[in-house]
């Protein structure tokens, strides 16, 4: 210990040999007391003020205080001095250390121990001075209390009534008991904090809105909170010591995530769940399971905290009802308008045929024609009478598309022979437009379709293609074929499909519109009696555009596997 400028230093520690054997057996002794209170979690101010008492009793005619610093804004407060005037303690409450703070606000402000022997006449008291010789305080000396990391924590302050310079024996004494006061404002510090992390724990835990439930590693329950057991509807006792997967059920696959998270730790689990409450009623919930660890990072405990999902789940099927309702309103008026819109096309195009039956059979009534002219009016008749007939059956085909009522005679068919055939029918189409239509085909694939309607089908879709295609352009005709189905892929080269039709192209009662808004040759009950026939015979048809332009449909159907042995 040196002193220097009015001001000691504290070189260090003493080993407790340079001690009077019977300060040290005192010392040792109050050291006892101190950490029995200490171990008994009494409060900072008692075992503070049994320090003091124990150095003033070694120590006759000093008076000793502590103050220590406030976090919150690095003031001196008041800490324990049971031989102070109150008044005195109330001046210098709240002291902000500084260069002329007293001895304590000194010491503080400089990081060492500072002596001032006489208060009188020392202008780091100037602004205590008075308080302090009221109170009949004249010399104090004053050391910081540093906690573990080396931080000031607070200050021991001793005084006398009388100028006065410590002994060694003073300095020793108060070196031990400043560091006893640093124990004890240390320990007080970190009782403190556990105080509030369980208030912390148990507001945010018996307080929360949400179920939580706290187990052991073996999922047995420790702890569950007031939400969670409204939510079973068991009190929180009948729950201690139960398995939790006896409330929560939990799957196969979060047990597997909670594992993975002992061992090789991880973000927590969440996942929709079902509590079954004491009436045996299923809740749903959202789960959430997380590991608690101890202070070495080893799983210590589970954590789950559940999320009643009654309301949510309730609250999302109205949504989706009230959606649906929307959904159906919505197709149920377009299909009131596309029925009102067919029936007004087909109307027209029954008007047609019917105005040249009538013409036909009152100039065959009127007039006396020849065997001829009575022959093609009669030719007439009879196509126009087809053209009919064809409509009204594919008007009718599409209603029982629609009621799953079609009926069919599904067999194996021979699908390259298949088109063929109706690319030969539309041969005198394709002359008329100067059309080409080519085909890549395996000769040797075989699918389960009706003859009949597969050729329905294929006519209506190269007939398609040939009328909006180019003028003098090509329709390509290709297969492929998979394990179990054969796509036929027809594409033409005209301008495509219109972006805004392609998703309602085969939509019931909908027909084409083209730029002008008009019907569309070919974009209407043919397409849509293909894609119900297709759909009829376990395939589908679908619609799109070429990369290069130009409309493709593919279809798809069943392929007759077993067929392929046995060749054409």
């Amino acid at each position: 210990m040196r002193m220097s400028g009015g001001t000691w230093r504290r070189a260090g520690p003493s080993p407790a040999t340079e001690l009077h054997p019977d300060d040290a057996s005192t010392l040792l002794e109050r050291q006892m007391d101190v950490l029995e209170l200490l171990s008994a979690a009494a409060p900072l101010r008692e075992v503070l003020t049994a320090i003091i008492a124990s150095l003033e009793q070694m120590m006759p005619g000093a008076r000793c205080s502590v103050l220590t610093i406030d976090a919150g804004d690095g003031t001196l407060r008041h800490g324990a001095a049971p031989s102070l005037c109150p008044a005195y303690l109330r001046a210098i409450d709240g002291l902000r250390p500084g260069p002329s703070a007293g001895s304590c606000g000194t010491a503080v402000h400089e990081g060492h121990a500072v002596l001032i022997p006489d208060i009188r006449i020392d202008d780091r008291w100037s602004d205590f001075r008075d308080a302090a010789l009221d109170c009949g305080l004249v010399a104090c000396w004053s050391t910081p209390i540093r906690g573990p990391g080396g931080h000031i924590v607070g200050t021991f302050a001793v005084y006398h009534g009388y100028p006065h310079e410590p002994s060694d024996r003073e300095r020793r004494l108060v070196d031990r008991f400043t560091d006893i006061a640093s124990v004890a404002i240390e320990h007080s510090r970190l009782i403190d904090e556990v105080v509030e992390s369980e208030e912390l724990f148990r507001r945010s835990f018996e307080d929360n809105p949400a179920g939580e439930v706290l187990c052991d590693l073996n999922r047995r329950v420790e702890r569950a909170n007031a939400a969670f057991c409204a939510l079973s509807g068991y009190p929180a006792e009948k729950l201690i010591g139960t398995s939790i997967g006896s409330v929560l059920c939990l799957s196969a696959d979060t047990e597997a995530r909670i594992q993975l998270m002992l061992t090789a730790g991880g973000a927590c689990v969440t996942r929709q769940s079902v509590v079954i409450t004491a009436d045996g009623s299923e809740c749903p919930v959202e789960a959430t399971v997380s590991v608690i660890r101890d202070r070495n990072g080893s799983p210590a405990r589970l954590a789950f905290n559940v999320l009643d999902l009654t309301e949510r789940l309730a609250a999302e099927a109205h949504r989706q009802a009230h959606r649906e309702a929307d959904v159906a309103r919505q197709i149920a008026e377009e299909h009131s308008r596309a029925k009102s819109a067919l029936l007004t096309s087909v109307s027209h195009e029954i008007r047609t045929p019917l105005q040249a039956i009538r013409g036909f059979t009152e100039l065959l009534a009127t007039l006396e024609l020849g065997e001829e002219r009575r022959h093609e009016a009669l030719s007439r008749i009879n196509t126009a009478a087809d053209h009919l007939l064809g409509l009204v059956t594919d008007v009718l085909d599409i209603s029982r598309a629609e009621a799953n009522a079609l009926p069919l005679r599904p067999e194996r068919v021979e699908l390259a022979g298949s088109i063929d055939e109706v690319v030969d029918l539309t041969s005198e189409l394709a002359a008329e437009r100067a059309v080409c239509v080519r085909s890549r085909l395996d000769d040797d694939e075989w699918v389960l379709a009706d003859p009949d309607r597969l050729r329905q089908v294929l006519f209506n879709l190269i007939g398609n293609a040939i009328r909006h295609g180019r003028r003098r352009g090509t329709v390509m005709i290709t297969s492929s074929a998979t394990d179990t189905d054969v796509l036929v892929a027809i594409a033409d080269d005209g301008p495509g499909i219109p972006e805004d039709l392609l998703d309602r192209i085969f939509t019931p009662f909908t027909r084409g519109i083209d730029a002008a808004s008009e019907p569309v040759d070919g974009y209407g009950l043919g397409l849509m009696l293909s894609h119900g026939l297709a759909s009829a015979m376990g395939g589908d048809l679908s619609a799109g555009n070429a990369d290069s332009g130009g409309a493709v449909f593919t279809l798809r159907l069943p392929r007759a596997v077993d067929i392929r042995s046995r060749g054409r």
